[in-house]
């Protein structure tokens, strides 16, 4: 499914708030942090294969085994009630409460390890729901950069290359479901919700064009990049993106001009191998 905006809830704030004070004590995975630059993406495993937490990543689980609630997806009622009353949970395959702040995460496609899960078991479809947000927070899809509001329900197309931001030291709280592609005689979402292809134009953040100086400012950056301190430089590069528009590509295009114009060909062999690794190819 295209990434959209399909509907809103009313979040009750003192019972979202109770949950949230629960997961506080939760031993979250920070499986999957090395798509982060800064600090980690944490999640705790809600719903998942014969409902064990397990380590996050999404390929360690016996999907042989129905899913079922974790016992952190039993510590929530109030979270979990929301996603009982939205969704068909007999297609829901994966559900995690998924946190991160002052970070921001490199381009990439999701699903690409997942082959050797059978196709009836496969995450396919993914949903988003904003608990806890700010606008110092981001999301892209290709060269779109558009904000999530709380309590806004967004289909969500993992497959394209995307990233998201969050320039705030203060955490933001995703509640992200996945789905199977099975064939049901019920509707995935149960409230009504609209279809309308993209994303709304009032969701989309308006940026700047990138200045030529710009762009030299970032190219000026290729003599001091190594192979310590590259991902220092994708986080500079990545946060540009979200700020002004740099046109198609321009994360992974910028940090290859960068490395290729730097003293050291491992920097360069690094990028190139980032690149096929997050959004060509990559085993589980």
């Amino acid at each position: 499914m295209r990434t959209q905006h399909i509907g809103s809830l009313e979040l009750d704030r003192a019972r979202l708030a109770e949950d949230l004070e629960t997961s506080a004590g939760f031993r979250y995975s920070e499986a999957y942090s090395d798509y982060l630059c800064g600090g980690p993406w944490k999640s705790a495993v809600l719903w998942a294969a014969s409902g064990d937490s397990g380590d996050g990543l999404v390929t360690n689980y016996d999907y042989a085994k129905a899913p079922d609630l974790t016992d952190y997806g039993k510590q929530l009622p109030y979270i979990w009630g929301l996603v009982a009353d939205l969704v068909d949970l007999t297609r829901l395959n994966f559900a995690r409460l998924a946190v991160i702040s002052d970070s921001v995460i490199i381009p990439h496609r999701d699903l690409l390890e997942l082959e050797s899960i059978p196709g009836e078991s496969r995450n396919a479809h993914r949903m988003h729901i904003p608990l806890v947000t700010n606008d110092r927070c981001f999301f892209s899809s290709g060269n779109e950069v558009y904000r999530m509001a709380e309590g806004e329900v967004w289909f969500f197309d993992a497959a394209q290359v995307h990233s998201a931001a969050s320039l705030s030291s203060t955490p933001r709280v995703h509640l992200m479901l996945d789905f199977t592609d099975q064939e049901s005689d019920e509707p995935l979402v149960k409230l009504p919700y609209r279809v309308d292809g993209g994303i709304p134009a009032d969701r989309v953040e308006r940026r700047p064009p990138m200045s030529e100086e710009e762009r030299a400012e970032l190219l000026g950056l290729a003599p001091l990049i190594t192979m310590d301190n590259y991902r220092d430089v994708f986080s500079i590069v990545i946060k540009k993106h979200f700020r002004a528009d740099g046109g198609d590509d321009f994360v992974w295009r910028t940090m290859r001009e960068i490395a290729r114009a730097g003293r050291d060909p491992a920097v360069a062999a690094r990028i190139d191998e980032m690149q096929r690794y997050f959004t060509l190819e990559r085993s589980a």
